[in-house]
């Protein structure tokens, strides 16, 4: 084999795994709201404030941890058991009354609270 098919293999199989390990346990998101509305049941909708806002992976407590900020702020979200991926930067949290999926760099947040309505947000994330 020569030394140009050699260099040639290695620069494609560093290029085409570069993007299956490019996310993990302990990264850190920074999240811009794109959206961020409330819808009533009377079909009033409310546009909030597109704040920003952060997370980070956690292994030892499989979820994402928020930080001190925005609406999230504080807020330990288990991953769903079985739908979480990090090595691939895709995973769903799922709780009584609320949705996560996050793909990619992007957010998607619903939540119903009950007869009052419910509330969406989508965001861009970038990791750091």
């Amino acid at each position: 084999m020569n030394i140009k098919k050699m260099i040639t293999g290695l620069v494609l199989s560093m290029l085409l795994s570069s993007g299956t390990a490019n996310a993990d346990w302990s990264d850190v998101y920074f999240c811009q709201k794109t959206n961020s509305i409330e819808i009533k049941p009377e079909g009033e909708m409310k546009n909030y404030k597109l704040e920003k806002f952060q997370f980070k992976l956690d292994q030892t407590k499989n979820a994402m941890v928020f930080g001190s900020s925005g609406f999230f702020a504080g807020s330990v979200k288990e991953l769903t058991t079985g739908m979480n991926w990090p090595s691939e930067e895709a995973w769903y949290v799922n709780d009584k009354y609320s949705m996560i999926y996050f793909e990619k760099g992007k957010f998607f947040y619903t939540s119903i609270h009950g007869i009052e309505g419910i509330s969406s947000i989508s965001a861009d994330c970038d990791k750091f």
